[in-house]
Order: C-alpha cells, then sequence, then structure tokens
C-alpha cells in the first residue's frame, strides 16, 4: 500500500495496469492521485461476458460501417471525377487503401460473424428444445403404457395444445401409431 501514497511535494506517480482474478472476474485497476479506478470484467465464458463481447462486436461493426462505407464512396467519386488533379487522386487512393476499405472489410467481416453465431445460437436452442420434448414425449409413454393425448404432453412438455397435436401426429406417423377417442371426445394416441 505504500505505492498508493503519495507526498504533497512528489509528482503523481501510476502504478501499472494490474490484472487480478477476483471470484471468477477480472478485475483491472490503476492508480493515479492516490485514488483507484476499478474495471470490472465478466469471464468470456460466462453469459454476461458472452453478451458484452456480442455488444461489442455490434458496436465496433457498426462503427467500422459507418465509417469505411460513406468515405469509400466519397473517395471513389472523387477518384472518378475528371476534374480533381491528380495529386489529390494519388491521396485518395491510399486513404481509400489503407484506412476506408479496410475499415468496411472489417465491419462487414463482424457482422457476418454476429449473423453467424445468432444462426448457431438459434439451431443449438431449437435442438436442445427438440431433445426435451423427446424426453418428455417417452417418459409420457412409458408412464401411459404407450396411451397419450394432446393435454398430456402439452401440460407435461409446457407447450401449446396446437405445438402438442403437431408433434404427436409426427410420431403417430413415424411409429406407426393406433388412434382411439375417449369418452370426452379426446383423440388418445396409442404408441406399442
Amino acid at each position: 500500500m505504500a505505492d498508493l501514497q503519495a507526498t504533497p511535494n512528489s509528482p503523481p506517480q501510476a502504478s501499472p495496469h494490474t490484472l487480478y482474478k477476483i471470484f471468477g472476474w477480472q478485475v483491472l485497476y490503476y492508480t493515479l492521485y492516490n485514488k483507484v479506478i476499478i474495471f470490472e470484467f465478466p469471464p468470456a465464458n460466462s453469459s454476461k461476458g458472452k453478451s458484452y463481447m456480442k455488444l461489442i462486436k455490434k458496436v465496433l461493426a457498426i462503427c467500422f460501417l459507418l465509417f469505411g462505407i460513406p468515405f469509400s464512396a466519397v473517395m471513389i467519386l472523387e477518384i472518378m471525377n475528371p476534374k480533381t488533379p491528380a495529386q489529390e487522386k494519388e491521396n485518395d487512393v491510399a486513404a481509400l487503401t489503407i484506412l476506408t476499405i479496410p475499415s468496411t472489410i472489417l465491419g462487414g467481416w463482424l457482422s457476418w460473424s454476429l449473423v453467424q453465431h445468432n444462426r448457431k445460437e438459434k439451431a443449438l436452442l431449437l435442438e436442445s428444445e427438440q431433445k426435451r420434448l423427446q424426453l418428455v414425449f417417452l417418459e409420457l409413454i412409458e408412464q401411459k403404457t404407450g396411451r397419450i393425448t394432446v393435454l398430456q404432453l402439452a401440460k407435461n412438455a409446457e407447450i401449446s395444445t396446437q405445438l402438442a397435436k403437431q408433434y404427436l401426429d409426427e410420431k403417430a406417423k413415424e411409429l406407426n401409431a393406433d388412434f382411439e377417442v375417449n369418452e370426452e371426445g379426446n383423440v388418445l394416441y396409442h404408441f406399442s
């Protein structure tokens, strides 16, 4: 703690950035003028860390595209303008090559990676929901000795009756199920 104290006559001293892990969070602190500034970053594999990374990617993609596309268009128009002097055209080509085109490419790549990531998340979510529904379906068949109604599946799987009916119809075709109508008028699927 001695290096955090500064004497009144000495110039302020800043300690270097230091990185610690506290309860799984990465904490970066920087001291200046005897004050501590703390920045906390969640671990990259946590849900907060993933959402922060996604937000950072979105912001960077927007910034790169908002910089790259308009300035690229302006540079291209300047290069194609016959009234532009040769020296300015060379400068515009250099700026286009060094700044605007790489910015546009980087922004496009970040946007594309975000779209791909969202597609993967949706596919994984759909797959996990299908597995959960399959598990509930098999448990009900086992408990009810192969006889199941739309309402039973909807209630146990916590889905709408329309989705439950669609799922049972697909499974009935796949597994050659028989149908019965009970006293209340509900269709009873019989899986052997």
